[in-house]
């Protein structure tokens, strides 16, 4: 069984090395790239040093025009900024290989880097992202725009595979995929964001019908895994089960990063779940449910990502494999 560990949240991380203020900027943590491109580099370093198999880049909610308008830059300057967020993350990842050479106990000896491309609600700052209803009215050809944008300057970058994460709807979902099919020789995992409580995408959309059209749209191994991420640790069970139930079905590789064991309330901040078992807890269960891609989403620092690692490690030696 090859599982491979994901990095945490990289605003929870990233606020361990910076002072200035990180939640409710419309770039978000990609406003670093131009601010503090030392704290960006030495947060990816710190999930690398924790047992990531794979690094996120910064650039979860912006795309080019979103860099050009926040910034006031050029369209050149906002694609070098994306690219930037590949360089820095290539930069942790040849130092930190650099750091363990010679040392046989470290797991993560070929770390790789995925570009982080979350929703188009992201860049409305409505919370339209947490229930997708944008999908039904936005133009296909306006979204596809604005992811195109990052993705190209991916690639351009040299990105080792794409993130298409936190998607809360199925037109976004489809379109997506059908976008990344005109990039045949790019790999990416797929994940969504989800009601609480439910088996439904945030917009209501049956979940596992969805990622079996969608991985059924995606060109033969170009999807890596479909999945879910940004929701409560508890809701991922009843998401994921019966996917890959019985024999005669096709093995789907499942991804699963959700957030820390807290609630946000708006205008209180992160709250503890007290009812809320250890994260730790559900990685046994999520393994044999078929997760291969594991890690954390907000509030998951470091030392949680350390911890995922010890304990898919616990599990596979109680397993035998």
């Amino acid at each position: 069984m090859d599982v491979k560990i994901l990095d945490g949240g990289f605003s929870g991380q990233l606020s361990t090395h910076v002072g200035a203020k990180i939640d409710g900027d419309p770039l978000w943590t990609s406003r670093f790239l131009a601010t503090n491109p030392d704290a960006v580099y030495a947060t990816h370093l710190d999930f690398l040093r924790a047992g990531a198999d794979i690094i996120e880049t910064n650039t979860y909610q912006v795309s080019v025009s979103d860099l050009m308008k926040y910034l006031s830059i050029t369209k050149e300057d906002g694609i070098n900024l994306l690219q930037d967020a590949v360089r820095l993350a290539k930069k942790a990842v040849n130092d930190y290989m650099k750091e363990i050479k010679g040392n046989d106990n470290v797991g993560n000896r070929n770390p790789i880097i995925a570009g982080s491309c979350g929703p188009y609600g992201s860049s409305l700052h409505d919370g339209s992202e947490y229930n997708g209803s944008y999908g039904k009215s936005t133009p296909r050809e306006t979204m596809i725009e604005w992811h195109k944008s990052r993705i190209d300057s991916f690639i351009g970058a040299g990105i080792d595979l794409l993130a298409l994460e936190t998607i809360p709807c199925y037109q976004e979902a489809e379109m997506i995929v059908k976008l990344l099919r005109e990039y045949p020789n790019v790999k990416a995992w797929l994940s969504f964001s989800c009601e609480r409580n439910s088996r439904n995408l945030a917009d209501g959309s049956n979940f596992q019908e969805v990622i079996s059209r969608c991985y059924k749209m995606a060109l033969p191994g170009q999807i890596i895994a479909v999945g879910v991420n940004c929701l409560p640790p508890k809701d991922v069970t009843g998401l994921l089960k019966d996917i890959n139930k019985g024999s005669g079905s096709e093995f789907l590789p499942l991804i699963a990063y959700p957030n820390s064991c807290e609630l946000y309330s708006p205008g209180i901040g992160w709250i503890e779940d007290k009812n809320c078992p250890p994260f730790e807890s559900f990685i046994p269960e999520w393994l044999e449910l078929g997760v291969r891609y594991l890690g954390g989403c907000c509030r998951m620092y470091a030392d949680n990502i350390r911890s995922v690692r010890k304990e898919v490690y616990n599990y596979r030696q109680r397993k035998g494999i």
